[in-house]
């Protein structure tokens, strides 16, 4: 049997030796018999339908043991083609390996934004609907994406200022010139006593006397009813709406505010029911502020509308993806907070009106590495100063590292990302110049106008793709 075989791949002719392909016998081109399905018997030649191109790197290969990837070539055509040929990425030789690694990280990138910004309306289109399925999924975008229609889009800078408006009421339910006093503190002490009761209220705290005195204007309470009721009518029909209950618990999001509905009408029912209660009743009065403070976050909601800003969603995404390397500044942190408490504590020890204990100088070492610096508590001795500055030093390196990485982060995946959007513009032309053929030639800067129009079933845009001329004028 010669040892000479005839290879055609897309119509070229390659020859090359048994002998040359036998050394990788695992490959598809190893195992090759003239009994395989590839073998034309006719030809004496076996014949595959892929990329000549492509295949005199694949060749080198069996004669040089390595892979090395061209760069002008997609990283995924060479994807497809080390695993049709079934050779193994760990083959590609170390100098073109950082090739296939960075496709592969920006095949992630691009699947990572595709997933978090996909329009999860496939349920409702793989079937007809019923009438009331179509007002729920009409209800949901309107509600979860803002980019659906003008209406939902309008209704989310409405949303946005709600929220910020239930952040301002909380400020102004505490200012002394807002409020309205009720009653002076002697009267309110002798009335506790007169009827038997424990006050809890500090005489001598001006806080605690001002909302033990003084009440919320009606205006303010009737405002932030409304707000209640806003956000209370809003979750029912986003609850109501959701065809998969299930996922709706698993956003953050959803949870907070059903958080902060229980937490809310909570406030509401004592405030009407049971505010005298509030006086002699201390677990009462914790339980109510406890309440109280969750409604502060209240004016977390205002990332809803990531959805309608893509970079803030991408700054978020950003965070997220770096959440191991943060992990690690954090143990890093710690471990440095505790190094320089101990080394303050032992520095300052001869002095007996600095750092009584190790906990101050924990606290001391926290706000010194962030380069906060109160300045109530502060080192006097030449040892204490040089352990001051290197706290501080250190805090400046250690905290430089996560803006880099996730400025690093968010480059990448803002890049991307608006690389999808121009490539989702294209495509929604396409469509356009499809259902009007006399418009052959449209720029991107026509197509701004488009940056409103929701997104395109991507089967239908693949059904209609056709050989349409674009000016794509940047």
């Amino acid at each position: 049997m010669s040892d000479e075989i005839h290879i055609n791949v897309g119509g070229t002719l390659f020859e090359t030796k048994w002998s040359t392909l036998q050394r990788h016998g695992d490959t598809l081109l190893g195992s090759l018999t003239t009994t395989s399905e590839y073998y034309n018997k006719d030809k004496k030649q076996f014949f595959f339908d892929r990329n000549p191109d492509l295949f005199n790197t694949i060749l080198d290969f069996y004669r040089n043991g390595v892979i090395h990837l061209p760069t002008h070539i997609c990283g995924w055509n060479w994807k497809q083609e080390l695993k049709f040929w079934r050779i193994p990425v760990t083959d590609i030789s170390e100098c073109c390996y950082p090739t296939y690694i960075k496709y592969e990280k920006d095949q992630n990138l691009v699947n990572y934004i595709k997933n978090a910004f996909v329009v999860r309306t496939a349920e409702y289109q793989t079937h007809k609907v019923s009438c009331l399925a179509g007002i729920k999924q009409r209800i949901w975008l309107f509600l979860e994406e803002p980019t659906s229609s003008i209406a939902a889009k309008i209704f989310s800078v409405f949303y946005l200022l709600i929220v910020l408006l239930s952040a301002i009421t909380p400020m102004l339910a505490t200012h002394p010139d807002v409020r309205q006093k009720f009653v002076d503190i002697d009267i309110l002490i002798y009335w506790v006593n007169l009827n038997g009761l424990n006050l809890w209220i500090n005489k001598e705290n001006p806080k605690e006397v001002m909302f033990v005195t003084t009440v919320a204007p009606k205006w303010l309470k009737d405002l932030d009813l409304f707000i209640t009721i806003f956000f209370s009518c809003e979750q029912i029909l986003r609850f109501a709406s959701c065809s998969r209950k299930k996922e709706y618990f698993k956003d953050w999001l959803n949870v907070l505010d059903i958080i902060l509905f229980f937490a809310m009408w909570t406030i509401f029912i004592i405030d009407q029911l049971f505010a005298e209660k509030l006086l002699e009743n201390y677990e009462l009065l914790i339980f109510y502020s406890v309440c109280y403070c969750l409604a502060v976050f209240r004016l977390l909601r205002f990332f809803r509308i990531t959805k309608q800003y893509s970079a803030l969603r991408i700054l978020l995404m950003s965070v997220r993806a770096s959440i191991k390397e943060l992990g690690l500044l954090s143990i890093t942190f710690i471990i440095f907070v505790l190094l320089f408490a101990n080394l303050i504590y032992f520095a300052e020890l001869r002095d007996p009106t600095t750092f009584p204990d190790m906990v101050i100088g924990l606290w001391w070492s926290v706000v010194t590495m962030t380069t906060v610096g109160y300045g109530d508590e502060v080192p006097k001795s030449a040892l204490g100063r040089t352990v001051g500055s290197l706290c501080a030093v250190s805090g400046l390196l250690l905290l430089a590292m996560p803006i880099a990485v996730i400025a690093g982060k968010f480059n990448d995946l803002y890049e991307k990302n608006a690389n999808r959007e121009d490539f989702k513009k294209l495509h929604t032309i396409r469509k356009i110049c499809k259902v009007h053929p006399a418009s052959n030639i449209i720029t991107l800067k026509q197509s701004k106008s488009l940056k409103n129009t929701p997104d395109l079933n991507t089967r239908e845009l693949e059904s209609n793709s056709d050989n349409k001329i674009f000016d794509i004028d940047m």
